[in-house]
């Protein structure tokens, strides 16, 4: 079902669509799948999506959003490296779970756009630990460093406990390297 409270139509459609690239993949996510999920007729999410190109293009807008929030938080952090990957864990959050679906889009041969979405998150992370640390490759380093416990943990290789430690680890590190 689509998250309960996630507000209007539109969102719910959104919330139908995510939950179903994650859970089954692209190829089940059809429109009719899609509205049924969210409790609504074809003909309603056509009006509010007009194709499930414009379904694809709305989640790919509700990740970048999500993301735009994230690295403005991150700036505004006392610790940034600290921050950044201690918020690497996934967590099933609303951005994990539009990240999962964007990594779904991602694998598809036409999945242009999603890629483009990632690569451009992945930057706005880089250029706001670059300014921070004044050094790129040190940035791009901790970036890397944040999209693997990102997948450890996404994947469950990472257990709750067993996370942090791991995070703490890789900020130890990161002060090494100069961060």
């Amino acid at each position: 079902m689509a998250r309960v409270g996630s507000g209007n139509a539109r969102e719910q459609l959104l919330d139908a669509y995510e939950a179903l690239l994650i859970e089954e993949g692209e190829r089940a996510a059809t429109v009719q799948a899609v509205a049924a999920r969210a409790g609504v007729s074809k003909g309603g999410l056509l009006y509010h999506f007009g194709s499930k190109a414009e379904l694809e293009t709305g989640l790919i807008e509700r990740f970048r959003v999500l993301a735009e929030q994230d690295v403005e938080a991150l700036r505004g952090a006392d610790d940034i490296v600290g921050t950044f990957l201690r918020t690497s864990v996934a967590e099933g959050s609303g951005f994990d779970r539009a990240t999962v679906a964007i990594v779904r889009l991602a694998q598809l041969p036409s999945g242009g756009a999603a890629r483009a979405a990632m690569q451009a998150v992945d930057d706005a992370y880089a250029a706001a630990l670059s300014a921070a640390l004044g050094d790129e490759e040190i940035a791009h380093a901790i970036v890397l460093m944040s999209d693997g416990v990102y997948l450890r943990s996404a994947l469950g290789a990472l257990e709750p406990g067993r996370a942090e430690a791991e995070v703490e680890r890789l900020i130890a590190v990161a002060r090494r390297l100069g961060a």
